[in-house]
């Protein structure tokens, strides 16, 4: 129970009475007497527009109930609250006399926000596998259109033609034979499946996954590739390799654009021969990862 000022009235907030409860959820010390306990201070808000919105409400309604507000401790950690308050004028300073029932909502708080992650985590998920569909039915339909195409052109390989006409076969062999590359690791990435480890060729993998990008239709972005010859061979899922790079890609490619405009980006394999390792090293130019990012850098959906 206290006495409040309004917005335009110069008054000290009092407090008539505080149980042991609301001490501990500010972090007064029991022994600290009611009269200096200010739950309802300023410095208590960490919205500093949020005590102002309380007592206008309480003014105009009279009444609030479950009022969620973040505030602060003694010590300036955080702590939510709900409120619930009634109001009346008090006879003195146009002062508002109000009681109040606050409950220390955090944990609560905390599980609500986990909560809201895990469920925006499922709706990703989902929205991954609805888009793994799409790309698996696009690249089924691509496939037969790409073999009648591929079909033909070695057909015309085989044939006697001028040097400009082979020439033109040749292209056509060379840009189907990369387009059907493309479609076979679509259905790859796609392709529901079982974690399967086998013994892969690290650089022929990072092809694969470069040519899923077309770099070459994207000018404002410069990539440099550095395949060392000496890398061994990896036991590991390579459809997971490859899921794990082209997020990488793609994250580079988005930040380096929307910072610069433009970007180098830089895909190299090398061999650790002291730990007799191979290393997949993706760099870039763009701005880095914000902090506010980082604490979820490995979460499924960050």
């Amino acid at each position: 129970m206290g006495a409040l000022a309004p917005p335009g009235v110069d008054a000290a907030d009092t407090t008539l009475a505080a149980n042991p409860h609301l001490k501990r959820i500010f972090g007064y010390a029991p022994e600290t007497p009611e009269a200096d306990v200010a739950p309802f201070a300023a410095e208590r808000f960490v919205d500093t527009d949020g005590r102002t919105v309380l007592v206008n409400r309480l003014v105009e309604s009279g009444a609030v109930t479950d009022y969620l507000l973040r505030m602060r401790r003694m010590n300036g950690s955080p702590v939510w609250v709900e409120v619930t308050a009634r109001s009346r004028a008090a006879r003195r300073g146009g002062l508002l006399r109000v009681e109040a029932l606050v409950r220390d909502v955090s944990e609560r708080k905390r599980m609500d926000d986990q909560s809201k992650d895990i469920y925006q985590q499922i709706l990703q998920s989902e929205k991954m596998a609805a888009l793994g569909q799409t790309i698996s039915g696009v690249a089924h339909e691509l496939n037969n259109p790409l073999a009648t195409i591929l079909s033909w052109a070695e057909r015309l390989s085989e044939k006697q033609l001028d040097d400009t006409s082979q020439r033109g076969v040749s292209v056509i062999l060379g840009e189907a034979e990369r387009a059907a590359r493309i479609v076979r690791n679509l259905l790859t990435f796609a392709r529901k499946r079982q974690s399967t480890r086998a013994m892969i060729e690290l650089n022929s993998l990072v092809q694969d996954t470069l040519a899923l990008r077309t770099y070459e239709r994207m000018p404002t972005l410069t990539v440099t590739t550095e395949f060392a010859g000496d890398v061994p061979r990896v036991f590991a899922d390579g459809h997971q390799i490859q899921q794990v790079l082209l997020n990488l890609l793609i994250n580079a490619e988005q930040a380096m654009l929307t910072a610069n405009g433009r970007g180098k980006l830089v895909v190299r394999t090398r061999h650790d021969e002291g730990r007799d390792t191979a290393v997949l090293e993706v760099a870039d130019d763009g701005p880095g990862v914000p902090s506010e990012v980082q604490t979820k850098i490995f979460d499924p959906s960050a």
